[in-house]
């Protein structure tokens, strides 16, 4: 389990690292419009299918609230997760997916606000068409560790792009 203050440091070694390949994900294009910038890869690429930027936006260890911008090229998802304190997503850009685990999976695009409760078994990321940036902001801190379990097959994330 990374902490917040090894975080960045391990965003900034991300900029050496490779992430997870994955046959169906596509740069980000150059006009891609979105709020903040894209970042390095990111540090937690490990538990992602395919290629994920990340910037964090608030680090200050005073607000005890890590907030993250993450950027998905397209095809581009987590692993199943948890999070014991809770997750925000603010949606900024491009057309992505959120599923909970036992339940159809949900189109998510700008504009929109994910609310996921405590210890909810989820997976996010971009379409298979499309890149996509949200917001993540981490709730409920400092007890907040996120657990992440297995990978999204290729068949159900298909199956979630007909969402």
């Amino acid at each position: 389990m990374m902490t917040r203050r090894n975080f960045a440091l391990a965003s900034a070694a991300a900029l050496a690292s490779t992430a997870a390949g994955s046959i169906d994900a596509a740069p980000i294009p150059k006009d891609f419009d979105t709020v903040f910038p894209q970042g390095p890869v990111n540090p937690y690429s490990k538990f992602f299918t395919g290629t994920s930027y990340l910037t964090m936006l608030n680090t200050e260890p005073v607000f005890n609230c890590p907030i993250g911008n993450v950027t998905f090229e397209a095809g581009c998802r987590t692993f199943w997760h948890k999070h014991s304190g809770g997750q925000i997503l603010l949606v900024l850009a491009g057309s992505g997916l959120y599923q909970e685990r036992g339940k159809p999976a949900r189109r998510i695009k700008k504009g929109d606000v994910v609310q996921i409760a405590p210890n909810v078994e989820h997976w996010h990321g971009a379409s298979a068409g499309s890149p996509m940036t949200h917001v993540s902001i981490e709730t409920n801190m400092p007890n907040n560790k996120a657990t992440w379990l297995d990978p999204v097959t290729d068949a159900d994330y298909a199956e979630a792009n007909k969402a």
